[in-house]
């Protein structure tokens, strides 16, 4: 395939850093790697030409109030006008919200495909239920307005792309939208282990006789982090569990632990990219009790590391439990079964084979699938 110059539009992109600004980045670097040209097109905070370096154009923006580190453009078309007299053969967008407005415009003028990854169900119940008022009839209609402009918006994309089983059949079912999977791009090289368990507990500084429960990830309610609380509470004092990251709802869940009195959990707040292998590797445990992820990267960024996964069932989650060889899933919002998988997985650590199940979702499998669709999109066009 010829070289493409490709427009990947975002509404995240750093400073920002989250798992759709990690899945760019991993992208970007992939096709760059085989010799297409990329070009960012997103949104900042303050004057825009102090953001735009190394292919990336910005439209301002302002703090969006429901995600204060977040910004939103309130005229996303800024963007275009500034890319409009480059020569693109494709969009990629990846967000339907202001900056995936943004590329459908800017694919319709120039009459080329716009191709759009679906990342977040933004109208999950338990979404809409954390930065919503309590009142059924308003979230009721926010998310049928919502699920109309969704179904509009990528009904007009030339491809939709999804990340898992799970949320292709989510958006056949409630938007009438068909999609293609292609699984994320995970840097899982960086995560590889370098050491032993007991030689990264070494580092952090860890007791090796603790049976360690990991979470990292955003701090916020869609988290579900209320399950893995409780199952703190059940649990035996040789079992600790390790909270990582921050959020809009840190607060709120440091009270909750202290109200329940945990004396074996810690929130060790915002870490460095650099350590967060060594926290993977130093973990028994890996736990994402979210029911709303449409592929979690950190579960497979810890299955990298050699440490298998407990997630909840009937969600996305299960599908990278390779039957069971992977890790193990627990009844859905359930504390105690989830305590009881804990118990289950620490006696059977030795039966889970987590490094080669990771080798699934390398950046070279996951551009190799998506030059397909890129191609598939050309010759819709």
């Amino acid at each position: 395939m010829e070289s493409l110059r490709i427009a990947i539009y975002t509404d995240t992109f750093l400073p920002t850093r989250d798992g759709v600004v990690t899945y760019v980045l991993t992208l970007r670097k992939e096709l760059e790697r085989l010799g297409h040209e990329v070009i960012i097109a997103t949104t900042a905070r303050g004057p825009a030409s102090k953001a735009e370096e190394n292919n990336v154009y910005v439209s301002r923006g302002y703090k969006f109030p429901l995600y204060p580190q977040y910004s939103i453009s309130p005229v996303p078309f800024s963007v275009n006008k500034k890319i409009m007299d480059l020569k693109v053969d494709i969009v990629h967008s990846q967000t339907p919200l202001m900056m995936g407005y943004a590329a459908l415009r800017y694919s319709k003028l120039k009459k080329i495909p716009c191709v759009s990854t679906f990342h977040s169900l933004i109208f999950h119940e338990s979404i809409l239920n954390a930065y919503l008022p309590d009142n059924t009839k308003t979230i009721r209609t926010v998310e049928r307005l919502m699920k109309q402009y969704l179904k509009w918006h990528y009904l007009k994309c030339t491809e939709t792309v999804v990340p898992s089983e799970y949320v292709k059949h989510i958006l056949s079912r409630e938007l009438s939208v068909e999609a293609k999977v292609v699984n994320n791009a995970i840097d899982i090289y960086r995560y590889l282990p370098t050491m032993s368990k007991s030689e990264a507990r070494t580092h952090l500084n860890i007791d090796d006789s603790s049976k360690i429960v990991l979470f990292l990830g955003r701090i916020s309610r869609e988290k579900n982090l209320e399950v893995l609380l409780n199952a703190a509470k059940l649990a035996d004092s040789d079992i600790r569990f390790l909270i990582l990251g921050s959020g809009p709802h840190l607060a709120y869940y440091k009270e909750m632990a202290n109200n329940l009195g945990l004396r074996n959990l810690d929130f060790l707040g915002f870490v460095e990219d650099s350590l967060a292998p060594l926290y993977f590797r130093a973990a028994d445990i890996f736990c994402n009790p979210s029911n709303f992820e449409v592929m979690s990267t950190v579960d497979v960024e810890s299955l990298a590391a050699g440490t298998p996964i407990l997630v909840p069932d009937g969600t996305s989650q299960e599908e990278l439990l390779f039957d069971g060889k992977a890790g193990l899933s627990f009844r859905n919002a359930d504390p105690a079964d989830l305590y009881s998988k804990i118990g289950e997985m620490i006696s059977n650590k030795n039966t889970f084979f987590t490094i080669d199940y990771a080798k699934k979702f390398t950046p070279e499998k996951h551009v190799e699938s998506l030059l397909n669709i890129y191609r598939s999109a050309l010759d819709k066009v």
